[in-house]
C-alpha cells in the first residue's frame, strides 16, 4: 500500500473527483482531505495498492504540473 500526498489542487476539490482520476492507475483505498490552516490549498492523502513503480511513475508525472492555474505536486509517503 502506497500513500501518497498531493498539494495545489483546487479548493472545491472532492473525494470522488480525486479516486475517480487516480483509479485510471490502480486501486484507491481512501482519499482524506485535509482543510485545516488554508482551506484554499487542501492537502490530499491517498492510500493506493499500487507497486512502487507505478508509484514513482505517478508521482514524477504530477509533480510541477500545472492545472487550472496551480502547481500540482505528488509527493510519495514514507510512512
Amino acid at each position: 500500500m502506497k500513500k501518497i500526498m498531493f498539494t495545489g489542487l483546487l479548493p472545491d476539490v472532492t473525494e470522488e473527483a480525486v479516486r475517480e482520476s487516480l483509479e485510471k492507475v490502480g486501486p484507491v483505498h481512501s482519499v482524506s482531505i485535509i482543510r485545516d490552516g488554508d482551506a484554499k490549498a487542501p492537502v490530499v492523502i491517498v492510500q493506493m495498492d499500487i507497486s512502487d513503480a507505478q508509484a514513482y511513475s505517478l508521482t514524477s508525472r504530477v509533480t510541477d504540473y500545472w492545472h487550472n492555474g496551480h502547481m500540482i505536486n505528488a509527493r510519495l509517503l514514507l510512512h
